[in-house]
């Protein structure tokens, strides 16, 4: 990934989409150029993002290659990818045919419909799996639901208007989820492809208090060379190189996206001092946390 962490939420964007793509907590769109006159796509190209928000993509034509945390992820035609708030996601390639229709919603959408069940099933669907195939029926239900949201926001006087696109959402997103759920390919799983699903969604969780590979073998009954050995089998990459890059990530977002001080950022993942923080990232990334942070900042033009 490039190193330079961009930060986005509703708010930050709200002035530069154009009053057509959005209603109250979420923006809609289907055509990149038409979303923003002062938001330029090619700009965030090959740049790592962070967004505060829920962002569900349906690819209509071509193919995009991006990365969300540490793997690559192809979308193709008729599929769905989901990327969650806070995820660190990389644009990496788009085809010249490239076409989506996309819906970003603010980071407590759900929470505000009062709706946590949706918001639980987000994280536990999608942190796993982004990527959900459709069929040729289950493609037509999705897109019928995107045209029923874009025809209400264009229905300015609609009264109810919030409360219709707000619902045509959450029936969207458990229909995206319903298909994940019956999708044939997630039965196929063998026994080490579900311990590491469920060693990344601990270290997701827990990397910034839990850095040693004892603690995570101990939640699996497992010796700490054992379960980096079948870390390694499934993913090319031993447990402990999992730990570490969940760190380094999450520190050069903080440093990069954040107003944190680098004591701030060090307490904040855990570590005993800022000494032995600015150590850890100077091995892997050969600058200091505070180099890092204000030397190799570059703008993104708007």
């Amino acid at each position: 990934m490039r190193k330079d962490i961009q930060f986005y939420d509703y708010y930050s964007l709200h002035g530069l989409v154009n009053s057509k793509n959005y209603v109250e907590n979420f923006f809609i769109f289907d055509d990149i150029e038409s979303f923003s006159e002062g938001f330029h796509f090619n700009a965030i190209m090959n740049y790592p993002i962070r967004l505060g928000m829920v962002v569900a993509i349906a690819c209509r034509k071509g193919s995009m290659k991006l990365q969300i945390g540490l793997k690559d992820f192809v979308i193709e035609q008729n599929m769905v990818l989901i990327i969650l708030p806070e995820q660190i996601f990389q644009l990496m390639e788009m085809s010249p045919d490239f076409q989506l229709s996309c819906i970003l919603l603010e980071k407590n959408f759900f929470d505000i419909q009062n709706d946590f069940k949706m918001a639980l099933d987000l994280q536990n669907y999608f942190f796993k799996q982004p990527c959900v195939e459709l069929s040729e029926k289950e493609k037509n239900e999705v897109m019928i639901i995107f045209e029923l949201i874009k025809e209400t926001i264009s229905e300015k006087k609609n009264f109810f208007l919030k409360e219709i696109v707000q619902t045509y959402i959450r029936i969207l997103f458990y229909n995206i989820c319903n298909i994940l759920l019956t999708s044939k390919e997630r039965g196929i799983r063998t026994r080490k492809e579900e311990v590491f699903e469920e060693f990344i969604s601990l270290l997701s969780q827990n990397f910034r208090k839990e850095k040693n590979i004892g603690w995570y073998a101990d939640k699996f009954s497992l010796t700490s060379k054992y379960l980096s050995k079948l870390i390694y089998e499934v993913s090319s990459k031993h447990a402990g190189e999992w730990i570490k890059d969940y760190i380094i990530l999450e520190a050069k977002a903080l440093l990069k996206s954040s107003s944190l001080t680098v004591l701030q950022i060090s307490d904040e993942l855990g570590f005993s001092n800022q000494s032995h923080f600015g150590s850890y990232f100077k091995r892997y990334t050969a600058v200091s946390p505070r180099q890092y942070k204000y030397e190799r900042k570059k703008p993104i033009e708007l």
